[in-house]
């Protein structure tokens, strides 16, 4: 059994919310719910890691028995000021995962895992699978970063991405190399860039495979294909959170269907998510 991790971060939305409450969108709960269920399930315990914002919310609404594994607020309260986390909207991932010592998986709450993944695990690190070097990631040029700081000389800029929605890390020295050169490109690297989105995958994804080519890091990928038809080993709802945001009558059918699993695998939890629908 492998110990999974759920990141969790309320500030990189503090802006937006403008001071009112916070509180998590139903569509987004009720998929991180059946995420955590499915990973205890199938894999193994899984751990809770979240600022105090939304553990407060959480532990009100009775609902942090969702993570068997724990819950922890202190890796993502003390992230820095140095760290922009409205650029680096999954920074919090990185701090998390500094804080665990492998081997551990890091699960993305919009992604279900069907199956278990214990002979899929191969080696110092899995990926979800690996991306081609599209637009978001952008040539070493025109990233940002603050005065002074320098790419690694030995990084390839030709090796594809890994898609971290999923990442195992069966290697600890490893994962605190490739977490420390993350949060050192992310530290004082504060100048928005025309879009939200490169800063972000070039910390996170892109960083991680030249990290582990330069290591000599074999990357194992859960699938090779992430478009081929005949997945069942996954489901991953990140681009469906933007068709809830924007279509109610296909969010309600998404939420159904995830509501009727969670209430075969856990009906305690079941009750408590549809009081707050």
């Amino acid at each position: 059994m492998t110990k999974g991790i759920h990141i969790w971060s309320t500030a990189p939305g503090e802006k937006k919310r403008g001071g009112n409450p916070y509180a998590p969108a139903y569509f987004e709960l009720v998929c991180l719910a059946l995420s955590a269920l499915m990973w205890r399930k199938l894999n193994g315990p899984i751990k809770f890691y979240t600022d105090t914002e939304a553990f407060t919310w959480f532990q009100l609404h009775d609902l942090l028995d969702i993570w068997d594994g724990g819950v922890d607020t202190e890796a993502l309260d003390s992230i820095p000021r140095s760290i922009n986390q409205e650029i680096f909207w999954a920074g919090s991932k990185l701090f998390a995962l500094r804080a665990e010592t492998a081997p551990v998986a890091m699960v993305d709450t919009d992604l279900i895992i069907w199956k278990p993944l214990e002979d899929l695990l191969d080696g110092p690190l899995t990926v979800l699978h690996r991306e081609e070097i599209i637009d978001c990631y952008i040539p070493m040029e025109y990233l940002k970063k603050r005065p002074g700081y320098q790419f690694d000389p030995q990084w390839d800029w030709t090796v594809k991405p890994c898609n971290t929605a999923f990442a195992y890390f069966g290697d600890d020295a490893f994962k605190k190399q490739y977490v420390d050169k993350a949060i050192d490109f992310m530290t004082d690297n504060s100048v928005y860039p025309m879009e939200m989105v490169s800063q972000m995958v070039f910390a996170e994804q892109r960083l991680l495979a030249m990290e582990a080519r330069k290591e000599s890091i074999r990357i194992n990928a859960l699938i090779k294909d992430p478009f081929e038809e005949d997945n069942t080993l996954f489901t991953h709802l990140w681009g469906a959170k933007q068709i809830a945001r924007s279509n109610p009558e296909q969010c309600e059918i998404l939420v159904r269907a995830m509501m009727n699993k969670i209430r075969e695998e856990n009906v305690v939890i079941y009750n408590k998510l549809l009081k707050l629908a």
